[in-house]
């Protein structure tokens, strides 16, 4: 059943779903607002992305605290030249990026679910974190693999989009996106191993401290893994995003960001991704 035969089926449960949408649309835009309002605070974890690639790259806050850096230090290096910028100016442009992102992840929705899902989104904006991004990589990477490795060296776990091609046995597709990811990293290393190593020491002492615990973190990944290779098997690619969020290691209202991913991996039917993947492989 196509998404128009189903609103003609079910035009109240439509109608329904379209009210909530607005409605949370409005409220995160709002609630939001009063939280920048009246404790001045915006770009959390941007200003922590800013700190870093600037030369404040430490691992000694854990995640949720004020300016905690998570990611690996190859992020860090690669966004220190808008970073040399403002911490005002390096905001606004990141803004203005990740909004850009997002207009085009959703802009095969009609305007009518699009606006409420972009205002839902807004918080996200502010906070300046990279579930945009990372959407956009879920979708950029069915046809381009070398896209996760921004997953593969900030939230790890996100990268768990890549199985799609360990079930659709594309071996070469996997293989282009690791080896991107470790021509980064290798790199990254020898510029500054010893951030490297209190990286990998960073995520070994704090693999506990998931709301789940580590037990926990390891089932949903399990959970998300079977729920892409189902989709890979089923051409199925919008299970990427939901995938993505069931990997998360921290699950708050943002994650949910991860789902605007969703409007274009519709757009890709198995044959489609197959076909240009064969000639990506080709070439």
């Amino acid at each position: 059943m196509s998404k128009e035969e189903f609103a003609t089926t079910f035009p109240v449960f439509m109608k329904g779903a379209l009210f909530l949408t607005w409605l949370l649309g409005a409220f995160m835009v709002g609630h939001k607002t009063w939280l920048v309002v009246s404790t001045g605070w915006y770009g959390w974890d941007a200003h922590a992305y800013w700190l870093a690639a600037r030369g404040d790259l430490s691992y000694s806050r854990p995640g949720g605290e004020i300016d905690a850096y998570l990611y690996s230090p190859a992020f860090a290096t690669v966004i220190r030249p808008i970073a040399l910028l403002d911490w005002q100016i390096f905001f606004v442009f990141w803004v203005i990026l990740q909004a850009s992102v997002l207009v085009w992840l959703l802009m095969p929705l009609k305007m009518r679910w699009s606006v409420p899902l972009f205002l839902a989104s807004v918080p996200e904006l502010i906070n300046g974190n990279i579930f945009i991004l990372l959407a956009a990589c879920a979708v950029l990477g069915l046809t381009r693999p070398r896209v996760y490795c921004i997953a593969l060296l900030t939230k790890i776990t996100a990268a768990v989009g890549l199985l799609w091609f360990a079930g659709r046995r594309q071996w070469a597709q996997l293989i282009k996106s690791l080896s991107m990811a470790a021509i980064v990293a290798f790199t990254s290393y020898l510029l500054s191993p010893g951030e490297w190593q209190t990286w990998l020491r960073f995520l070994l002492g704090h693999r506990d401290e998931t709301p789940d615990g580590f037990a926990g973190l390891v089932i949903r990944c399990l959970v998300a893994t079977a729920v892409v290779l189902f989709g890979a098997r089923t051409g199925w690619a919008w299970l990427i995003a939901p995938a993505m969020v069931i990997a998360s290691p921290i699950f708050d209202l943002p994650v949910l960001t991860l789902l605007t991913a969703i409007p274009r991996l519709s757009m890709f039917p198995f044959t489609d991704i197959a076909s240009k993947n064969e000639k990506g492989a080709s070439r």
